[in-house]
């Protein structure tokens, strides 16, 4: 969910860029854990990415961004998550 809402804020990410920005509110992945989960949600279709060389300085890079139908599934997440935060605090009264 955190990959997906950070792709979606930044309109488009590439991986180490996404690495930072993890990093940056303390959630630490590695690249052995992060890339394998963006291609496999780009082959499920809720992720594109497309190779930017010409507007980077240095070597190519692989960008990042959500589909519809990565669009659709944040928003299933985001309630899902809504509504167990509220049955969280309900349990913790």
């Amino acid at each position: 969910m955190c990959i997906l809402l950070l792709i979606q804020k930044h309109n488009k990410l590439y991986g180490l860029d996404l690495l930072d920005k993890l990093k940056e509110i303390d959630l630490e992945i590695k690249e052995g854990t992060l890339y394998p989960l963006l291609n496999r949600m780009t082959e499920d279709q809720i992720l594109k990415s497309i190779w930017d060389t010409e507007n980077v300085k240095g070597h190519p890079r692989k960008f990042y961004s959500l589909t519809k139908d990565g669009i659709k599934m944040l928003g299933e997440m985001k309630l899902e998550y809504s509504r167990l935060y509220k049955i969280y605090v309900n349990l913790n009264k």
